[in-house]
C-alpha cells in the first residue's frame, strides 16, 4: 500500500512535470511555435484594411505571387470597408484556427493589439504591414518606405504646385492611422523650413477613408477658407474626393490637390492634369515582400532583431532595421509620364 505522504509527494511531482510540459509548449509573443515550422506546412492569414480598395487588391496579387513561389496556404480576409471591429474578428478567427502567422495592415494600432497578443500566445507569429501596430504586439513590420520620406515627398509636390505660398489643409484617413499621422508629422516638420514660411496649414481633418465624408470635408474646407490654395490628401480615397469637390465647386484653377494616389484608379487624374503628381510605391512588391518576410519569420530564419537579413526573392536581400522594421525602398512619385508603365507593372492584373 502506498502511504498517504508518499501519495501526496507523487501527486505534487506529477503536477510539477505537467506544469513544466505546459510551460515548454506555450510560446511567448516573441518566440512562438512557428519557429520550427516551414511555410509549406502553414496557413498564413493576411488582413488588409479593406477588401474593396483596389490598392489592397494589388497587394493581394503580391501575396499570391510569393505564395506560389514559397508554398503555404494564403488566407486573404478583411472587412469590405475599413472597420476596426471587423479586423479584430478576423484576428480572433485566425488565432482560433491556429494560423502560423497573421499579417495585418492595422486601421487602429492600439485597438487591434489585445487580439493580436492573444493570438501570439498560442504560437501565431504577428506581422504588421502597410500600417504598424502597437509596439510589443508584433514581431516585424514591413514598411513601404520611411515615414519621413513619404511625408516629405508628398509635401514637396504640394509646395511646388503652390509656389511655396498660401493656405493649405489636410484630409487624412482615420485619426488612429499611425502611419499617416507620422507622414503628417514629417510634413509639418518640413514646413518649418524658412523656404516654406509663406505656407500656412489651416486645418487637419480625417475622412476615415470614406468617400462621402472626405468629399464633405473638402467642400467644408473650400467654403471655410476662401483663400485656400492646396489640399493634401495622404490617402487615395481623400485624393479622389478632394478632386471631385474642387471640380464641383469650380475652384480647380485655384486649389491644387495632391498626396497619395492609386495608379490603378487614379491615372486619369494625372493624364488630365487635375493632379500634378502623387506619391505611392509598388503595392504588388509590398505584398510580395511581406509574404517572404513572414515565411522567414515563421521558419525561424529571422527573429526581428536589427541587422538580420533574409532572401526576398526577386527583391533581393533585405535587412531588418530598428524595432523590427523592414523598409521596402523609396516612395515613387507618379506623374503623367510614368503612370501608364506603373499600371502595366502593378495594377493591370487587378483591374
Amino acid at each position: 500500500m502506498i502511504k498517504p505522504k508518499l501519495l501526496a509527494v507523487s501527486a505534487i511531482a506529477l503536477l510539477a512535470v505537467a506544469m513544466s510540459g505546459c510551460a515548454s509548449t506555450t510560446p511567448s509573443s516573441t518566440e512562438g511555435a512557428g519557429a520550427d515550422r516551414t511555410i509549406a506546412d502553414c496557413t498564413v492569414t493576411m488582413i488588409p484594411k479593406s477588401t474593396d480598395n483596389p490598392y489592397f487588391a494589388a497587394v493581394h496579387t503580391g501575396f499570391i505571387q510569393a505564395s506560389e513561389e514559397l508554398g503555404g496556404k494564403l488566407e486573404y480576409v478583411g472587412p469590405a470597408a475599413g472597420e476596426v471591429t471587423a479586423q479584430i474578428q478576423r484576428i480572433q478567427s485566425a488565432g482560433q484556427q491556429k494560423s502560423c502567422a497573421i499579417g495585418i495592415a492595422a486601421l487602429d494600432a492600439t485597438a487591434v493589439a489585445p487580439s493580436l497578443d492573444a493570438a501570439a500566445k498560442t504560437g501565431t507569429k504577428i506581422v504588421a504591414w502597410d500600417g504598424d501596430v502597437a509596439q510589443g504586439s508584433r514581431g516585424i513590420f514591413v514598411n513601404m518606405a520611411t515615414a519621413q520620406a513619404l511625408g516629405e515627398s508628398q509635401f514637396e509636390i504640394l509646395a511646388d504646385a503652390m509656389d511655396d505660398t498660401g493656405e493649405w489643409a489636410i484630409i487624412s484617413s482615420q485619426s488612429t492611422a499611425d502611419s499617416k499621422n507620422l507622414w503628417i508629422d514629417a510634413m509639418n516638420e518640413m514646413a518649418k523650413d524658412p523656404k516654406y514660411s509663406g505656407m500656412e496649414l489651416v486645418k487637419t481633418t480625417f475622412g476615415d477613408d470614406d468617400s462621402k465624408k472626405s468629399y464633405d470635408l473638402a467642400v467644408s474646407l473650400i467654403r471655410a477658407y476662401p483663400e485656400l490654395k492646396g489640399i493634401m490628401a495622404p490617402t487615395p480615397v481623400a485624393l479622389e474626393a478632394a478632386v471631385k469637390a474642387v471640380n464641383d465647386l469650380g475652384v480647380q484653377d485655384q486649389i491644387v490637390v495632391t498626396g497619395l494616389g492609386n495608379p490603378g484608379n487614379d491615372a486619369e487624374l494625372l493624364t488630365s492634369g487635375q493632379v500634378p503628381a502623387y506619391v505611392l510605391w509598388s503595392p504588388v512588391d509590398l505584398g510580395y515582400l511581406t509574404y517572404y518576410a513572414t515565411a522567414a519569420y515563421i521558419e525561424g530564419k529571422i527573429t526581428g532583431a536589427e541587422g538580420e537579413t533574409f532572401d526576398a526573392g526577386r527583391l533581393g536581400e533585405k535587412t531588418i532595421g530598428a524595432n523590427g522594421e523592414i523598409i521596402m525602398g523609396d516612395p515613387v512619385v507618379y506623374t503623367k509620364d510614368n503612370v501608364e508603365a506603373a499600371i502595366e507593372k502593378d495594377f493591370e492584373a487587378t483591374n
